[in-house]
């Protein structure tokens, strides 16, 4: 399982007809406003949304891009963009640490959906710096892309399932034929997903993670100090959290903890972002946050993987022995990975308290 586990592989705010954000949308104002001594609000975002934009863009993008611009000219666009200020007087190397493009394709696709949950969650918390109905066109159109490769991860997933956990309580034979079966089913995802990202829909985003290199349009407020900006419309994520919390720990079903994964995501990407400017306080309160969204994350998957097998006992007489006998294994360790989520909540609820004091 994945230490960031990522999205489920049905986003339902998502929307498959959703017309594609205008590509090149309006450059940025200037980030940094002389009479203000700290970083504006608009500098701190555009460092985050940047650095997820390169991420994408080196670890989504096709092999022919390894030896192209990528590789040096955005360290030298985003040095200047983000000026000589204290905060951002990172060599190059530093301040792009952790997004060059990965050697591994399992592990690009991994890195690249969770730049776009991080712009996602970004653009979702501090939607006011920017034009709404922009945000919210480029966020539907990361969740198309997400949930694409999101089907190309649910098989890698199964295959680790089935091959970990299914040597444990399969036959060498059964869990050959259960293979094959996930093999046989990306052969036709990997297909559907390469045409997508042959298609115009996918250039398109493509281009508005550009813009987020280059710096999207902010409004004005976004000039103002990041101190006084930022904090404020983390609030509302932390409302949202509370009110999953609520429910989970009234009614903790797969559904309303998977919510309450989503909940934590949004307040763990948006306390990163104030971290930059906050410092020790917002990373615990995003590092708690993390580690029971990384928790419950374990536990989607394997539900995810008992539905999946359920699935397959129904459909393939032949296999629904192998099949029951692996979810059933599954079930017990969906039992185990329960245990312990509300007392990691209340962490979460300790450290955002005490950062807001």
């Amino acid at each position: 399982m994945t230490p960031d586990p990522p999205d489920d592989h049905v986003d339902h705010g998502s929307d498959k007809d959703a017309a594609a954000p205008t590509p090149g949308r309006g450059r940025s104002r200037p980030l940094y406003d002389p009479q203000f001594p700290d970083p504006t609000a608009g500098m701190v975002l555009h460092r985050v949304l940047a650095m997820s934009a390169r991420t994408f863009l080196l670890n989504d993008l096709g092999d022919e891009f390894d030896d192209g611009p990528y590789r040096t000219g955005p360290a030298h666009a985003l040095t200047l963009a983000m000026g000589t200020r204290p905060l951002w007087a990172q060599s190059a190397a530093e301040s792009l640490r952790g997004t060059g493009r990965r050697a591994d394709r399992t592990e690009r696709i991994h890195q690249t959906r969770v730049s776009m949950r991080r712009v996602r969650s970004n653009l979702r918390t501090y939607r006011l710096l920017l034009d709404s109905g922009w945000g919210t066109a480029l966020r539907a159109e990361l969740a198309w892309y997400g949930n694409e490769l999101g089907r190309s991860r649910d098989l890698d997933l199964l295959t680790a399932v089935i091959a970990e956990r299914g040597a444990e309580v399969l036959d060498a034979d059964e869990v050959a034929r259960l293979l094959a079966v996930v093999a046989w089913k990306r052969v036709a995802v990997e297909r559907e997903i390469a045409a997508e990202q042959a298609g115009p829909r996918r250039f398109l985003l493509t281009e508005q993670m550009m813009t987020l290199w280059d710096g999207p349009e902010f409004k004005v407020k976004a000039s103002k100090p990041a101190v006084d900006v930022l904090p404020p419309m983390l609030h509302r994520a932390w409302r949202d959290l509370q009110a999953a919390g609520r429910r989970a720990r009234k009614d903790p079903t797969d559904v309303h903890l998977h919510q309450l994964r989503i909940r934590l995501k949004e307040l763990r990407y948006g306390a990163d972002t104030l971290a930059l400017v906050e410092g020790g306080r917002a990373r615990k309160t995003a590092k708690a946050a993390e580690r029971l969204q990384s928790k419950l994350g374990d536990h989607h998957d394997i539900v995810f993987s008992i539905g999946w097998l359920e699935a397959l006992a129904a459909e393939q007489p032949d296999l629904a022995d192998a099949a029951e006998r692996l979810a059933s294994a599954q079930r017990d360790l969906a039992a185990e990975t329960r245990k312990g989520w509300r007392r990691e909540l209340k962490d979460v609820d300790r450290r955002w308290r005490r950062w807001q004091g």
